[in-house]
């Protein structure tokens, strides 16, 4: 996959109030979309949080090429932030999940497969 080239998997996530998440919640996203293919991004979407969620996540940006960052102007809520990953979502197929690991990323090959 070059840059330009569209990935097979986007995960999304709006990211509130979980700073101390970020890094385990990449690690695990990483790699559960790794064991579908490697030609996928990480989409997280600060959405106007109170604690140092951007900083995390630029954090995983620099170490990680395949994890994008958005950052929104203010707080808009979970379904604003949902659709912002969205649009900025350039994957054949988009999975969107909470980033408080309420929803296991180990479901993205399942889910991936029965898709297909």
């Amino acid at each position: 996959m070059t840059r330009n080239d569209p990935p097979l998997l986007s995960i999304g996530t709006p990211v509130y109030g979980s700073e101390a998440l970020v890094a385990e919640l990449v690690e695990r996203i990483c790699a559960a979309a790794r064991s579908v293919t490697e030609e996928f991004e990480v989409l997280l979407v600060e959405d106007g949080s109170p604690d140092n969620s951007w900083a995390a996540i630029v954090r995983e940006c620099d170490r990680n090429p395949r994890v994008k960052g958005v950052r929104l102007s203010r707080n808009f809520g979970q379904h604003p932030a949902i659709t912002a990953a969205l649009e900025h979502a350039r994957g054949e197929f988009v999975v969107i999940m909470d980033c408080d690991l309420q929803d296991d990323p180990g479901y993205i090959p399942a889910l991936y497969s029965r898709c297909r």
